[in-house]
């Protein structure tokens, strides 16, 4: 069967990008520069993937409203799915990132470890979680837009896009990412996704910052955040 291109994009800047804050599941708003970098992309964006059928966005309005903009200048439906929120993260949401450590090391630790059962007290989601998502997510867009010729522009977050990165079924050629890691705001990941819900990633490319002019493009703030 063919593969389903979807096109991912990271959310704009948000508040707590621009003051260092973890988000996971908070619903941070964006910046005036969150909103530039979305307006500056959308034409562009509209340009490069000018058969894309719909967008669908994170319900996290960090995503949506960055989605709505892109969704515009496409002329295209932009829908939400929960699906594609970021990884709850417990008692580090709302933390300053570089605290992390000396504020919580135990559940910094749970953050950082790789296990798929691994989770951040009291109520964060696991790898597993994140991952089981995403497939969910994949089988439903693949059964609606698959054999249409038609690609899907989805936009979410640091930590969803670090777990295409990483869960990917090729990950054999992660080296022609470059060693991109973090995604930086409006960066776009590309994955082609299968029928039964598992994906590959575009890695040549990944967390491209082509839609944005240097002057709006801030540093990948956080990898999964």
């Amino acid at each position: 069967a063919a593969m389903l291109e979807v096109v991912f994009l990271r959310h704009g800047q948000s508040e707590y990008n621009a003051r260092g804050l973890i988000q996971g599941q908070r619903d941070c708003a964006l910046t005036d520069c969150g909103v530039e970098q979305a307006r500056a992309a959308s034409p562009r964006v509209a340009s490069a993937h000018s058969s894309v059928a719909a967008v669908v966005s994170s319900d996290l309005s960090r995503a949506h409203d960055t989605a709505r903009i892109i969704a515009h200048a496409m002329g295209v439906s932009c829908t939400t799915d929960a699906r594609l929120r970021e990884r709850a993260l417990g008692c580090l949401e709302g933390l300053p990132r570089r605290e992390l450590k000396a504020l919580e090391p135990s559940a910094f630790a749970a953050w950082m470890n790789k296990s798929p059962n691994a989770f951040v007290p009291p109520d964060g989601e696991t790898i597993a979680d994140i991952d089981a998502r995403l497939r969910a997510f994949f089988i439903d867009t693949y059964r609606a837009h698959a054999g249409s010729g038609h690609k899907v522009l989805c936009v979410t977050h640091g930590g969803v896009l670090a777990r295409l990165f990483a869960s990917g079924l090729n990950t054999r050629d992660r080296k022609l990412a470059h060693g991109a890691r973090g995604v930086g705001n409006l960066g776009e990941c590309v994955v082609y996704v299968h029928e039964n819900g598992t994906w590959e990633c575009a890695y040549d490319g990944w967390a491209s910052t082509r839609f944005l002019d240097s002057h709006v493009i801030q540093s990948a703030d956080d990898v999964a955040s």
